[in-house]
């Protein structure tokens, strides 16, 4: 048996807390069952205390995982253990969350039972699968991000681990929206009708079948995310091709839901194809957004990749390239794509190239912000920076009646139309050449001055 999940099972397993967990839960159903509550019976009350017990308690647990581990100072040692990076996962993910699956199986069980008697093994069935997903994205998300910040050495208070546990109910509030528009048992919130069919890339397909493949796809890739991401935090170095397969998948994945976008009044004039490149362009963009935040910004990284590209090692260059960048590149390629299919439409034209020259701005300021910043804040000041383009400086602005001027911080129509582009990809070279520029002074320097605030 894994040693960490067999140590975790010594630790959260002892007959005192099953007794207890068993005791309260069947105390509660036969309380369901007698009285008129706020919930209609033992199979209700289940469903909401699988979720208060499996995604609600069990983020909980699986944010503390790793990162109170570091900070009761035990996590070194853990490292240095002969565990591999899958074995660890496995140990920390299910390991710290099995008390969790224990009351989780109890409503399970139950669930299980109300559904058979109303709907029949089939809607059983697909319910089983639905709730294990939910559980396991919902837990593996939040040991994910819990896995980042510790790879960005943050700190890990109660108030980072109620972010980390967030991560994990943000999954699983996505699944549970987007499973209730096809759950054949209907939803604990709303009860609408469930829709049958749902159309991607073209094809008319069953919406229960097609969601669940989706959900166990997605709760691979979560899987596969924590483990690379504890290989990362043992030392040891990841490969692109996972990543790029992901990159791939997800664009494919989106871009399929074109039809969606039919009914959009501002988008319905396009083509299926204009439509699934801005699809998959947008799923790129906010990958690139997300990972730039994530990730850690290292100079002596960057100096090393501006290296191998310079000796023309494009082996470890690439190897080395970040999620971020990765994504970055999927994005430009895709709105250069996007950008030739629209030739026909000048002002859809210019909107897309601004949008990505102010996308390349946006990415070039984290990294600069960054290479700028004192004590790990870069991520904050670049935040601040962002908004206040994005909000303040347009709000003073439009104060003010200077509207045409909006054109400088985000998207807009412009006369002439290829104003808005320009003005995009002016800042964004500029945003970039500061940034190539920071890396090339030394650290210290360049953190007096950021300090100083001299050029």
């Amino acid at each position: 048996m894994n040693p960490e999940f067999q140590r975790n099972l010594w630790l959260e397993l002892t007959p005192r807390r099953m007794f207890l967990m068993a005791l309260v839960l069947a105390l509660i159903f036969f309380a369901a069952a007698l009285t008129d509550g706020m919930v209609s019976g033992p199979g209700e009350a289940a469903r909401w205390l699988y979720y208060l017990i499996v995604v609600v308690w069990g983020t909980r647990n699986a944010a503390r995982a790793v990162v109170g581990e570091i900070r009761d100072r035990t996590w070194d040692g853990q490292r240095l253990s002969s565990l591999g990076a899958g074995t660890m996962t496995w140990g920390k993910l299910f390991g710290s969350t099995v008390f969790n699956w224990f009351g989780g199986a109890i409503c399970l069980a139950v669930i299980l039972a109300d559904l058979f008697g109303k709907h029949g093994v089939g809607v059983a069935l697909i319910e089983f699968v639905y709730y294990v997903s939910i559980g396991v994205i919902a837990q593996a998300a939040a040991l994910l991000v819990s896995l980042v910040a510790a790879g960005r050495r943050q700190a890990h208070s109660q108030f980072e681990v109620f972010l980390y546990q967030a991560a994990g109910l943000g999954a699983a509030i996505a699944v549970y929206l987007v499973w209730a528009t096809a759950d054949p048992a209907g939803s604990i919130l709303a009860r609408t009708a469930p829709t049958d069919f749902t159309v991607w890339w073209g094809l008319t397909l069953d919406a229960r079948a097609f969601l669940l493949l989706s959900l166990a796809i997605f709760t691979a890739w979560t899987l596969v995310g924590c483990v690379r991401q504890m290989r990362l935090e043992l030392k040891m170095r990841n490969g692109p091709f996972v990543w790029l397969g992901f990159l791939i998948f997800i664009g494919i994945y989106v871009a399929g839901f074109d039809a969606w976008l039919s009914g959009n009044r501002d988008l319905a004039h396009l083509d299926a194809v204009a439509r699934r490149l801005l699809l998959g362009d947008t799923t790129f963009a906010v990958i690139a957004y997300l990972m730039v935040f994530l990730e850690p910004k290292d100079r002596v990284h960057y100096r090393w990749l501006g290296s191998a590209f310079a000796k023309f090692d494009l082996r470890s260059a690439l190897g080395g390239l970040q999620g971020w960048m990765t994504s970055y590149l999927f994005a430009l390629a895709l709105g250069t794509a996007l950008l030739v299919r629209l030739a026909s439409e000048p002002q859809d034209q210019a909107t897309v190239g601004a949008m990505l020259g102010f996308f390349s701005r946006d990415v070039a300021i984290v990294v600069l912000a960054n290479m700028m910043s004192r004590r790990k804040s870069g991520d904050f000041a670049a935040v601040a920076i962002l908004f206040s383009l994005y909000v303040l400086l347009p709000a003073i602005v439009k104060g003010l009646n200077y509207e045409t001027a909006l054109v400088v911080f985000f998207p807009r129509a412009s006369d002439p139309v290829w104003l808005s582009p320009l003005l995009a990809w002016s800042e964004a070279v500029l945003a970039a050449v500061l940034a190539f520029g920071s890396l090339a002074l030394p650290e210290e320097r360049a953190k007096t001055q950021a300090a100083s605030g001299t050029p």
